[in-house]
């Protein structure tokens, strides 16, 4: 258990030393990735869970009773104190020193101290809580009300917090004056006691005698609390009664046991087996793993929680109708294809920036750093709002549910409060480099920008979440119909038929001080800016400097200034239709606008962007430049390879007729036959099932991941010289995981949607309704497109010096990895542990469901029942028996006997050959599809007069 430290001043200690050397879990390189991934998993897993569950108690009046309240205030210790290690533990894995200053090591224990006694405690306030609910049914209200509930949980904080400093004080005060090594993963008393050249026996003492005191103590509440509760359910007369009673107890004895039963292990084991290395995997379990745990124990097996998620609130509004910004039919369709195009803009604009910058060492700037972040908040606020929009555009009702109008609501905020404080970090960063050229580096280190990044995230994301509670606590029960087109405060406040004045003001007070701080912030560097540029003698210089904040200074002139028309206007003029309408510009035009400020106005990303532009230019000309290398510092990357040479399938000129014209018959095949099952499932209304959406969305992944490779591989059968350049190389392997991963994933929701179908038919409409058919494959889109960006960022920040001569007919991770000259170690452990975590996960998700298919097809009577059950599931099964039996045979086969040259003629088959089979399988061993096909056959030919 680890105890908060008071940070003293110089004089107050007499260490030597001034910061510490973290041993962390593990020294092989190798293994600090896969902790890295598995802990990176854990953690956002944490954060989502509890932060999720704070939200739902606060937005869901059934759970305002004491137990919940001391829930959320357990989520939110939970999320605490995970959150004052992990992230520092996850960036240690990536460093080669793991050093944190005594300072941020004092702060980390004191933090973590407070929030693991507030832990213990609210374990036990839990208990009781429990032992009255139960022992006092019809007084509980009386005996717990929300006033007491509220001095508990504060009395808690602050004994906590009380408990933490004085162990901190007493730690700090110590002296360190030999090593600062410390064997643990983050900064905890006992090993930092370890370190000390002072006598340590108050400390001991002082530890022990707290430590003891509050585990012992709260444990006897809890203990006490539990004899209670079992008397009282001995004392009801019926089975299923105490079983009833029971069943509200068993989250909070499970969260109980878990804790404490870490703890007795820690702390009870015997002296001769205990050891710091013990201590410290074992905390990984209390410090990482038990945070993600409540959550899931208060989630899954409390019964509570599913009314509140599928749709109960204190509301009589069960979802809202979004207005929208026409009613006119033919305007719509109009402004969806406008939408469209400019959202497709900022979404290609914005990742391609992100790209950009992360493949072109030349921009690894602080500048650069924070532009990446604008790009993605850019890319996350405009795609929390314009794909609803448009798919509001082409339905009758456009309708959003409560709880997703919350989420909309908070991530909208979240995002919006990000940018505006990012352009202020912008605008300093702007000021630091023109004020101080030489030290910019050193005064905007990279630690100090993630700094500055995390705080931005976490204090937007603390608004978005506090306003979305505010909002949605409000009563909604007379109109649903919201005067714009998303959910947005100021039109939802207007529906509220409860007092609206405190949410008003909370409004007005933090949207007033986040635009006014971040404007000051802005307004005060470019001060600080001009006169630095005054200082400049001569004109040129001036211009030069000016130029580097021309495209911020243009960023922040469309923000702000669409801000203070929106809020600055008079109030006569102003009404929710103008801010509408001003919403559109600020929501869908400026995440467009800001990649293209910073391509078109900023001289380092367009050298960048002419540099690829010049590369396609010359592969295009087909000229015979096998290597070339980066003349200067300036214009460089890392590589000296700035295209590479594909190898092919042959060098025969024969052959490679042949193969083009076989690969041209079997690509226009896969379009046709994927893009007209597309089209067949859109206009054919008996195809309308959650089985025919995820196929047609399999058809579209089908199109596009042979897309983004056959037809450069059919042109590169006609080239002299299969030359593609490096930034395309990138791009190709981007896409091409991207639709891997989504194919994998896609594969396995069908077998999930099977297995429903056929286990549950009667209720298959209502478990697979289509929100959550979108919602999973967003998800699949989004995890596969992440993957692929983290795949191909990782292999092209390699370096490329030697040969550039690739092995294969496409761009493809391993082969390019072979070509690298720099260590590949982490790349190639990133790419084992990532391609085997979507296998095997996608296909345990297979394996299960068709286990699950099998026994209720065996529970049918009838054998014809059985094979028309059976029948429903022979497209699909031939398909992921073709997909996993062509990756088994790549990357199961003997060491001895594997090639890159097997994994390309391999390739060609899932590449080329499986796009083209899959509409084939589904149109030939589909009755469904087949009559849906002749219907429209016979339609089409039809003799029309």
């Amino acid at each position: 258990m680890v105890y908060l430290f008071w940070i003293p001043d110089e004089s107050g200690n007499h260490s030597a030393v001034t910061e510490f050397i973290l041993l962390g879990l593990t020294e092989d390189p190798e293994l600090e990735v896969i902790l890295f991934v598995i802990l990176l998993i854990i953690y956002l897993f944490s954060v989502m869970s509890n932060l999720g569950l704070v939200l739902l108690i606060q937005i869901s009046p059934q759970l305002q009773s004491p137990m919940y309240f001391f829930l959320s205030h357990l989520a939110f210790v939970d999320f605490c104190y995970t959150s004052c290690v992990t992230p520092n533990a996850l960036v240690n894995f990536l460093r080669e020193t793991k050093s944190i200053s005594f300072y941020g090591c004092a702060a980390q224990v004191c933090f973590f101290t407070t929030f693991s006694v507030c832990e213990v405690f609210l374990l036990s306030v839990m208990a009781y809580d429990r032992y009255v609910a139960i022992c006092n049914p019809l007084l509980y209200v009386i005996i717990m009300p929300r006033r007491l509930c509220f001095q508990i949980a504060m009395t808690t904080y602050v004994y906590a917090f009380v408990t933490a400093l004085i162990q901190t004080v007493t730690t700090f005060l110590l002296s360190f004056c030999n090593s600062n090594r410390v064997n643990q993963f983050f900064c905890e008393d006992i090993p930092l006691m370890a370190l000390a050249c002072s006598s340590t026996q108050v400390k001991e003492l002082m530890l022990l005698s707290m430590a003891g005191f509050n585990i012992c103590c709260s444990l006897l509440i809890v203990l006490i609390s539990y004899l209670f509760i079992v008397s009282a359910i001995l004392k009801k007369h019926s089975g299923e009664g105490r079983r009833k009673v029971f069943s509200t107890c068993a989250s909070h004895l499970s969260s109980i046991a878990i804790y404490y039963g870490t703890i007795i292990f820690m702390y009870l084991q015997p002296e001769s087996s205990h050891s710091l290395n013990t201590d410290k995997f074992a905390a990984v379990f209390y410090v990482v793993i038990i945070p993600m745990l409540n959550p899931l124990i208060y989630s899954l097996r409390n019964k509570e929680h599913l009314p509140t998620m599928v749709g109960t609130n204190h509301s009589e509004v069960s979802d809202f109708l979004l207005v929208g910004l026409t009613d006119d039919p033919d305007l719509r369709i109009s402004l969806f294809a406008v939408f469209l195009i400019i959202y497709l803009t900022s979404v290609v604009g914005n990742i391609g920036l992100i790209v950009l910058i992360q493949v072109s060492p030349q921009l690894h700037t602080p500048m650069y750093f924070f532009l990446t972040h604008l790009a993605f908040i850019d890319f996350c606020f405009t795609s929390s709002v314009t794909p609803n929009t448009l798919l509001n555009f082409l339905r009758d009702i456009t309708s959003i549910t409560f709880y997703a109008c919350a989420t909309q609501l908070c991530c909208f905020v979240t995002f919006v409060v990000c940018e505006l404080y990012l352009l202020s970090i912008m605008a300093y960063d702007r000021y630091v480099a023109i004020w101080n050229p030489l030290l910019y580096a050193v005064i905007m280190p990279r630690k100090l920008c993630l700094q500055m990044i995390a705080s931005t995230y976490i204090y937007g994301f603390t608004v978005g979440l506090a306003q979305a509670v505010a909002t949605f606590r409000l009563s909604f029960c007379g109109s649903n119909v919201v005067n714009h087109f998303y959910c947005d405060d100021v039109p939802l406040v207007a529906l509220a038929c409860s007092d609206t004045h405190v949410k008003e003001l909370m409004l007005l007070v933090i949207a007033g001080f986040n635009t006014l701080c971040s404007l000051v912030i802005v307004v005060i560097s470019y001060v600080f800016i001009v006169f630095a540029i005054l200082r400049i003698h001569s004109a040129d210089g001036r211009r030069k400097a000016f130029s580097t904040c021309a495209s911020h200074l243009t960023s922040i002139t469309i923000f702000y200034g669409t801000v203070s028309f929106m809020y600055l206007q008079p109030k006569s003029s102003h009404s929710l239709n103008t801010d509408k309408f001003a919403s559109v510009f600020y929501v869908v035009v400026i995440p467009m606008l800001n990649p293209l400020i910073y391509s078109l106005r900023n001289q380092e990303v367009k050298s960048a962007l002419k540099r690829i532009i010049e590369n396609q230019r010359k592969t295009g000309l087909k000229v015979p430049v096998a290597v070339k290398s980066v003349q200067s510092e300036a214009e460089g990357n890392s590589s000296a390879v700035s295209e590479f040479i594909l190898v092919g399938l042959t060098d025969d000129p024969d052959l490679q007729v042949i193969l083009f014209a076989v690969f041209l018959v079997i690509y226009l095949i896969s379009v046709i036959g994927n893009l007209g099952l597309i089209a067949l499932i859109q206009v054919s209304p008996q195809l309308h099932t959650p089985m025919y959406f995820f196929l047609s969305h399999l058809a579209f992944i089908d199109f596009c991941y042979t897309s983004s490779v056959t037809p450069n591989a059919i042109a590169n059968f006609l080239r002299e010289v299969r030359s593609i350049n490096f930034y395309a190389c990138a791009i190709q392997v981007c896409c091409f995981i991207t639709f891997v991963v989504c194919e994998m994933y896609l594969l396995s929701i069908m077998a999930y949607d099977r297995y429903v179908a056929i286990w549950n038919p009667l209720l298959y409409a209502v478990l697979m309704p289509r929100k959550l058919c979108l919602q999973m494959i967003t998800s699949t889109y989004i995890y596969g497109f992440t993957v692929g960006l983290a795949q191909a960022v990782a292999t092209f920040r390699l370096s490329f010096c030697g040969s550039n001569v690739v092995n294969h007919f496409y761009c493809d991770d391993v082969p390019l990895v072979a070509l690298a000259c720099s260590d590949t170690h982490v790349k190639e452990l990133m790419l084992l542990v990532i391609a085997g975590f979507n296998t095997l996960c996608s296909l345990v998700i297979v394996v299960i469901s068709y286990v699950f298919i099998v026994f209720a097809i065996l529970r049918i009577h009838s054998a014809d029942g059985r094979r028309k059950a059976f029948s429903t599931c022979a497209s699909h099964l031939t398909s992921i028996t073709i997909f996993y039996g062509t990756i088994i045979f790549m990357y199961l086969q003997p060491k001895s006997s594997h090639s890159l040259n097997t994994d390309k003629f391999a390739s060609v088959f899932y590449v080329i050959v499986i796009p083209m089979l899959n509409p084939l399988i589904y149109s030939l061993r589909n009755q469904e599809v087949k009559s849906a096909l002749k219907r429209i056959t016979d339609k089409l030919s039809l003799p029309t007069h």
